[in-house]
């Protein structure tokens, strides 16, 4: 007889646990992550630049010749992320098992605790961008990353300013302007809404100045124009607050294509599940592997908010 077949037999068990599909979380900020497929173990971000802006020649002339610029290199390895758990055979058998059931949704955090790894290593790397190095030896949000590994001398700044406001908004939209160059010095400019992320504390602040319908800038009399109804994306995460480890201030401006912000998957979320006969228990286990990294500040920008 299968293990399947077996486990059949006590369904009340398998169907409430591996049959049935457990409420995840939801993506949240992970809308801010590109998703990748790499068994590698170590895996290597790294990155070139283009060639500048074709140069005035004079005719007949070998002028113009350029080369390309590599990147900071930074090594990020995989980890893997497990939770088991048993139940003897008298828990199916005997009264326990009422008692099993009514939190049965808890003891399926088996199934949903993958994903609240991942919230939490992915927002780590959001809140814990203003005190980690990134590839270039700077904070990931920074007043003073370098142009590049041979023009040292030329900083950009991704460190935003002040509390969330439609006024610090039009403050941080300039300082994006003058500071999203690519590694040759020259303007980015993507073709897509930003993300703007934010911890729960922020939702009042930040749907006042984001949402469609606010027509109005917030607190002024004189009913001036809100710039930034429906311009971003906003994006309300609980594992960016203080509860959480991150901050109930701070707030961050994203644009995904640039690709970034990145979660390797070497093994995503496997079960299994058996019976040990011996001990009398059925065992229940999840486990996966992946690593969060970032590439580049650029395309990151955010403030404190203090």
């Amino acid at each position: 007889m299968t293990r399947v077949e077996l486990l059949d037999l006590f369904t009340p068990i398998y169907d409430e646990f591996v049959q049935i599909k457990f409420k995840e979380p939801g993506d949240l900020h992970l809308a801010a992550f590109d998703q990748i497929d790499d068994p590698t173990r170590q895996y290597i971000t790294n990155g070139i630049s283009g060639l500048p802006a074709w140069s005035k020649v004079d005719e007949d002339s070998d002028t113009g010749l350029d080369h390309f610029i590599i990147g900071y290199e930074k090594t990020n390895t995989q980890q893997k992320y497990r939770k088991y758990f048993y139940v003897t055979f008298e828990v199916n058998e005997q009264m326990e098992y009422a008692a099993l059931k009514k939190n049965m949704v808890k003891a399926g955090a088996l199934g949903s605790g993958g994903k609240t790894a991942l919230l939490k290593e992915t927002a780590e790397k959001l809140y814990g961008g203003f005190s980690t190095a990134g590839p270039d030896g700077e904070y990931i949000f920074s007043n003073s990353h370098p142009k590049n590994p041979e023009e040292t001398g030329k900083t950009y700044d991704n460190l935003l300013s002040g509390a969330f406001s439609h006024d610090n908004l039009e403050l941080a939209e300039k300082q994006i302007a003058d500071n999203f160059m690519d590694m040759d010095g020259d303007p980015i400019t993507p073709a897509e809404k930003p993300l703007l992320l934010y911890p729960p504390a922020l939702n009042g602040a930040v749907m006042r100045v984001l949402s469609e319908r606010a027509l109005e800038r917030p607190g002024v009399t004189t009913r001036d124009i809100n710039l930034y109804g429906g311009k971003y994306i906003p994006v309300e995460s609980i594992y960016l607050s203080a509860a959480m480890g991150g901050s109930d201030t701070a707030w961050y401006i994203v644009y995904p294509s640039l690709k970034t912000l990145k979660v390797v998957w070497a093994q995503r979320p496997q079960f299994a599940s058996w019976i040990d006969n011996l001990r009398q228990r059925y065992y229940f286990d999840g486990w996966e592997h992946f690593l969060v990294a970032n590439v580049d500040w650029r395309g990151l920008f955010a403030s404190t908010g203090l």
